[in-house]
């Protein structure tokens, strides 16, 4: 696990905009913009979860994608509020703090049983509870006793959901959701543009991409950036055309730029972290979950391929770049 940070940037027509291109930012009070290379192609952006959240729809009348980009970020935001970890009146901040949090609403309930799957699915490289060790990592001047004891804390198996109530077996624990959140929250907007009747748009959350149909007939397109690029290599690692599936990217090369580090493996097994790592998965959910447990895996590539309908681009620890058999 990691303070992860997402480094794809869309591609509209045949330039490639960053993930907050300036019309979009133009956008940001929640007029949605028709964008200059195509009269049915509307795009609104906001910002939220600390970074700029865009919907793009296609095909559309201007009314309808209008109403469909509302809702979907209304439903966003409803959302965030529960599950950020930021705020002490969230339901995670409230289960962060007490231990226990009965009655838990639906999206939180959902992030955690789905944070309890892929934790075992990985094999333990996916732990929310991993917090305590990055706040100690955070402050600077770590003492080893204090990093000994925040490790303590951590383990998803002491998480448990007991109906409606969500509780830790150990005082002290603490979870962060960003490394799945994101991608839950971009997998709503889905269900609440799709609800409203849209089947042409592109999610993109800071990054965790989901696309769905096509961009005027055609494949919405992808570009992986280059973890290099603090270091002049700014050439784009691929560009993919996706539809009907999701992109996610982690990794700490931002911070790294700034002369710290905040990968965290859970299983503290001193792995030397990859560069980065993106996946194509069915849902934004699972790419960001699994693009985060792949930084700190033994066998990355090797677990990817047992994953049915995934796929990864890596990018190594000593740089070089690594693709799964079912990468496009």
């Amino acid at each position: 696990m990691m303070e992860r940070r997402s480094f794809l940037k869309k591609l509209v027509g045949s330039a490639l905009l960053a993930a907050a291109p300036v019309q979009a930012l133009a956008s940001q009070t929640g007029v949605a913009s028709r964008t200059a290379d195509d009269e049915r192609l509307f795009t609104e952006t906001r910002l939220m979860m600390g970074t700029f959240v865009t919907l793009t729809v296609s095909g559309a009348e201007a009314s309808r994608a209008a109403e469909a980009m509302h809702s979907a970020f209304t439903a966003m935001a409803q959302a965030e509020a529960l599950l950020t970890r930021f705020s002490g009146a969230s339901a995670l901040g409230q289960l962060n703090s007490g231990g226990l949090l009965r009655d838990v609403p639906a999206e939180l309930s959902d992030v955690v049983q789905a944070s309890l799957l892929i934790h075992g699915q990985t094999g333990g490289a996916f732990d929310p509870t991993v917090l305590p060790v990055m706040e100690v990592l955070a402050g600077g001047h770590v003492q080893r006793s204090e990093l000994e004891e925040a490790r303590e804390l951590v383990g998803m198996g002491r998480v448990r959901i007991d109906g409606r109530d969500v509780r830790f077996e150990r005082g002290g624990m603490r979870m962060s959701l960003d490394a799945i959140a994101k991608g839950y929250i971009a997998d709503l907007a889905v269900k609440n543009l799709h609800a409203s009747g849209l089947a042409d748009f592109l999610v993109n959350a800071g990054g965790d991409i989901v696309a769905r149909g096509t961009k005027a007939g055609r494949p919405w397109k992808v570009a992986v950036e280059n973890p290099g690029r603090y270091q002049g290599r700014t050439e784009y690692l691929a560009v993919c055309s996706l539809s009907d599936r999701a992109m996610a990217t982690s990794g700490d090369y931002e911070s790294a730029a700034r002369g710290v580090r905040h990968l965290v493996d859970p299983l503290a097994r001193g792995v030397r972290p990859l560069q980065s790592a993106t996946v194509l998965a069915p849902t934004a959910m699972e790419a960001d979950a699994l693009a985060t447990a792949l930084c700190v895996m033994t066998e990355p590539l090797a677990f990817i391929e047992s994953m049915p309908h995934t796929a990864c681009l890596l990018v190594m620890a000593d740089g070089t770049v690594r693709t799964s058999s079912r990468w496009a």
